[in-house]
C-alpha cells in the first residue's frame, strides 16, 4: 500500500534568494510570459482581496490577499499569497513595510506543495510590471527618468528599466527624506547614470520622459498637476494617489494597465474615473495585447502615456514557481509535513 504521507517543503527568504529570487532577468522574463498567457486564457486571476485595518487607509496597514492558476504548457500551478503591509514599519521598527507568504498547490491532488517567502520577487515583479510598461510604451529615446520616493520598490524600478531602456542617462529623484535618496545614488551609482537629487517633487517629474511614483500617499492627498506633464513622458503610477484627476485626465491621451479585471476595484483612480464615467475602459489598453502585437499604446513620439501596474498575481506565481523547480534541482529548502495519515475528521 503506497504512502499517504504529504510533505510540504518550506523555501525560507535566504533560500528563494539562493535559488533566484534576486535574479531581475528572470523575473522580467516571467513577468512578460505572464502578461501574454494572460491574452491566451492561459491564467485565472480573481479579483483582490484587502483588508484594511484602518477604513479608507488604502496606503495604510493592509492585508492582500491573492489568487491565481496558471496552466500554461510551461507551468500548471495554483497559488494563494497573503501579503501583510504597514508603511511604519521601516521607522519604528527598522524593518521591511511589507512580507509575502505563498502556497504552491499541486494541480493532481489540490494539496500544498511548497511554502514559500514572496517579499523579493513580489518587489521585484512591481518594478519588472513598470519597466515593461515603459519598454512598450514610452518613447524609445527617452534619456531622463524621474523617481519619486527612494524605497524597495523604487531600486525594483531602476534595475528592471535598466534593462529595458537603454538611452536612460540621466536619473532625476527626489524623497522627502534626502539621507535616503543620497543612499539610493550610492546603491545604484554603479548604473553609470548621472543622479540629481532633487529640492522638489516637481523638479523629478516635470522634465523626465520616465516618471515612476513609488510613496505612501493615500486616497486624497494627490499632489501632481496636469501642468507637470511632460509631453510624451511616460507614468507609472504605481503608488496610485499621486496624481491628481485632472492630470490623469488633461495631462495624459493614452491609458495602458497590466489587467483591466482591476477596473472593478473601486479603490483606483482608473477604476474610479470608468465608473463615473470621466474615462472610458475602452481606451484603457492591457498591456499583453501590445506586447502580442494585437494593439498599440504609443502612436507617436507626442503621445502621453499613463500606465497602471496593479499587480498581476499569477507574476508572483510563475516566478515562485520557477524558484521551487530550482530549489527541487539544487536539493534547497526544508521539507516539513503535512501529515503522515490523513484523518479524515
Amino acid at each position: 500500500m503506497s504512502s499517504k504521507e504529504v510533505k510540504v517543503l518550506w523555501l525560507s527568504q535566504e533560500d528563494c534568494i539562493a535559488c533566484g529570487a534576486k535574479n531581475m532577468d528572470m523575473i522580467l522574463e516571467y513577468v512578460e510570459k505572464v502578461n501574454v498567457w494572460l491574452q491566451e486564457d492561459k491564467v485565472v486571476e480573481p479579483e483582490l482581496l484587502h483588508l484594511l485595518w484602518e477604513k479608507e487607509k488604502y496606503a495604510g496597514k493592509r492585508i492582500g490577499v491573492h489568487a491565481a492558476l496558471l496552466r500554461s504548457e510551461e507551468m500548471r500551478v495554483a497559488a494563494v499569497k497573503g501579503i501583510p503591509s504597514n508603511p511604519m514599519n521601516p521607522i519604528k521598527h527598522q524593518m521591511p513595510r511589507s512580507n509575502g507568504i505563498i502556497i504552491l498547490y499541486n494541480e493532481d491532488t489540490g494539496y500544498p506543495i511548497a511554502v514559500m517567502d514572496d517579499t523579493i520577487v513580489s518587489a521585484l515583479r512591481t518594478g519588472a510590471s513598470s519597466a515593461l510598461g515603459a519598454k512598450y510604451c514610452a518613447n524609445p529615446d527617452s534619456e531622463i527618468l524621474g523617481l519619486v520616493g527612494c524605497g524597495v520598490i523604487q531600486s525594483a524600478h531602476i534595475e528592471a528599466t535598466s534593462k529595458v531602456m537603454k538611452k536612460i542617462r540621466t536619473v532625476r529623484i527626489y524623497d522627502m527624506n534626502r539621507d535616503r535618496a543620497e543612499q539610493f545614488v550610492r546603491r545604484w551609482q554603479h548604473l553609470g547614470y548621472k543622479f540629481e537629487i532633487c529640492n522638489t517633487c516637481e523638479e523629478a517629474v516635470a522634465d523626465s520622459d520616465i516618471v515612476y511614483t513609488c510613496t505612501n500617499v493615500n486616497y486624497g492627498e494627490e499632489y501632481i498637476p496636469k501642468e507637470w506633464i511632460k509631453k510624451g513622458s511616460f507614468h507609472s503610477g504605481v503608488s496610485m494617489w499621486d496624481h491628481t484627476y485632472e492630470a490623469i485626465l488633461e495631462g495624459f491621451n493614452k491609458y495602458c494597465m497590466d489587467l483591466k479585471l482591476r477596473l472593478k476595484d473601486p479603490k483606483y483612480p482608473l477604476s474610479e474615473l470608468t465608473k463615473a464615467g470621466k474615462l472610458n475602459p475602452d481606451d484603457i489598453v492591457e498591456l499583453g495585447q501590445v506586447i502580442k502585437g494585437n494593439a498599440v499604446v504609443r502612436e507617436s513620439a507626442d503621445d502621453t502615456v499613463f500606465f497602471v501596474t496593479l499587480g498581476i498575481c499569477a507574476t508572483d506565481r510563475a516566478n515562485s514557481y520557477k524558484i521551487y523547480q530550482n530549489a527541487i534541482a539544487k536539493g534547497i529548502g526544508t521539507e516539513v509535513k503535512l501529515w503522515s495519515e490523513p484523518a479524515w475528521y
